[in-house]
């Protein structure tokens, strides 16, 4: 029996994540996820040998998971940049520090959900379509060769060509995404897939199906029956969401008022003439004149008589008031100083994390390692600084030191890639069966955030 769309603060999402029927693919190197508080939902489909390109994806959407699931500011276009950026060079360092990862990558599509617009991130094959007012639009360029030398027919050699990747994440020293932003309308679909999905199913047959069928997750098993009826070569992976809600622009209603007002106002000038700069008009003139009873302006005479006789002496004591307030503050602000402990060490200590880091970029690993064992004489280490400090061990060839530091980080609530950097650097360390350990971790983990968050 076919399961029903879930519910976000937006609309509709469904999913499917497959194997497919390939004997030679026994492991599903695809990968995805969702955050519907904010409003992320990404696919990724991993390349490499030896199961190396389920390692990639899964880092790659465990890392999006880390970076999302707080609440960012700022441009979130920029921010998940960076995060491709880092996310790039961690993928990079673990393919070429163990041969067993070597060459694994994974292309990477994301969908990030602002109030009016939508954020169309993508690298490789994996592809974003949006479907509005009965139309399918295909919103991303797949980075393959024949998409970059913009053939047309497909010979037998073309055919190989059209799944060579260009563009990858972990491939090469700096990636660069395409992004865009694009307005949202009530009603939008967007369909996030990777390619065992476009290799089996046309982009007509994609719009015939999203014309008759509005039901997010009721689409996706769909996808997945066409799949399977024609061999299911690959992997695939597909996310479906329907956007119900767009909050309307602020000040709409008051925008259409003014714009009634100028009218209104254009219509009265055409009677009258416009006064000119530092002039009133001729009513306002007029009532200004007219005298005020004497009943009236002896009223007004004790009310200023009163405001001349009291209204200093009420400002002092409002003053008075306010001087004692800030006295109090600045009493309560010296007391706390005094009993908690001084927060000098904790920035020294990031100010030690920054440097080392700056150092790993530029390929400085032992001045690094110095840097960052400096900044934990002050203060007892929190998960980030194990993680650097791992890292910069593991270039240095320190493999086991470094196992123990990324161990270090999972202890104090690192991030679950910790384990998969632990995993390779035990392997690196010959100790193949804390890797296997680390590893398992690693798949029981993801596993217990997939229930957790409700996805299968």
């Amino acid at each position: 029996m076919s399961a029903t769309a879930k519910q976000f603060n937006r609309g509709r999402y469904g999913l499917v994540s497959d194997r497919g029927l390939n004997p030679r693919r026994p492991v599903n190197e695809d990968s995805y996820v969702v955050l519907e508080d904010a409003g992320v939902f990404a696919v990724a489909d991993g390349v490499g040998g030896q199961n190396a390109g389920e390692i990639a994806s899964q880092m790659a959407m465990e890392i999006l998971r880390h970076h999302f699931s707080r609440r960012t500011r700022g441009d979130r276009m920029r921010y998940l940049e960076q995060v491709i950026a880092y996310l790039n060079g961690a993928l990079r360092e673990m393919a070429m520090s163990e041969e067993s990862l070597s060459g694994m990558a994974t292309t990477l599509a994301v969908l990030l959900l602002e109030p009016r617009h939508a954020i169309l991130c993508h690298i490789g094959d994996s592809r974003i379509y949006r479907f509005v007012a009965g139309k399918l639009h295909r919103e991303t360029i797949d980075h393959t060769l024949v998409e970059a030398e913009h053939l047309g027919g497909l010979s037998i050699l073309e055919y190989t060509k059209r799944y060579v990747l260009t563009r990858a994440l972990g491939i090469d020293e700096e990636v660069i995404p395409d992004v865009k932003k694009i307005g949202l309308e009530p009603g939008t679909v967007f369909l996030l897939c990777t390619d065992g999905i476009t290799r089996h199913v046309t982009d007509e047959e994609l719009q015939d199906l999203l014309v008759h069928e509005p039901d997010p997750q009721r689409v996706c098993d769909q996808l997945r029956e066409w799949c399977y009826e024609r061999g299911a070569r690959d992997n695939f992976t597909a996310i479906v969401v329907r956007v119900d809600s767009v909050p309307s622009r602020p000040g709409k209603g008051a925008i259409g008022n003014r714009g009634k007002e100028r009218e209104h106002m254009g219509k009265s000038s055409a009677a009258s003439p416009m006064p000119s700069v530092g002039s009133q008009p001729q009513d306002a003139l007029e009532e200004r004149t007219v005298p005020l009873p004497e009943s009236a302006q002896s009223l007004v005479a004790r009310f200023r008589h009163f405001g001349r006789t009291y209204g200093v002496a009420i400002l002092m004591a409002l003053l008075g008031a306010l001087v004692i307030f800030i006295a109090g503050m600045t009493v309560e602000r010296w007391r706390v100083e005094r009993t908690a402990p001084p927060p000098l060490m904790s920035e020294r200590a990031h100010a030690y994390l920054d440097r080392a880091i700056e150092r790993f970029r530029v390929g400085h690993y032992a001045e690094a390692e110095r840097i960052l064992e400096e900044g934990m004489r002050l203060e007892s280490p929190d998960s980030l600084t194990h993680h650097w400090l791992g890292r910069v061990r593991f270039a240095l060839g320190k493999y086991r030191a470094a196992a123990e530091s990324f161990a270090r980080a999972v202890e104090l609530g690192g991030w679950e890639e910790d384990l998969l950097f632990a995993a390779a650097a035990w392997h690196a360390a010959g100790e193949l069966e804390r890797a296997r350990e680390f590893l398992q971790r690693y798949a029981r983990s993801v596993a217990g955030s997939r229930e957790s968050a409700g996805n299968p």
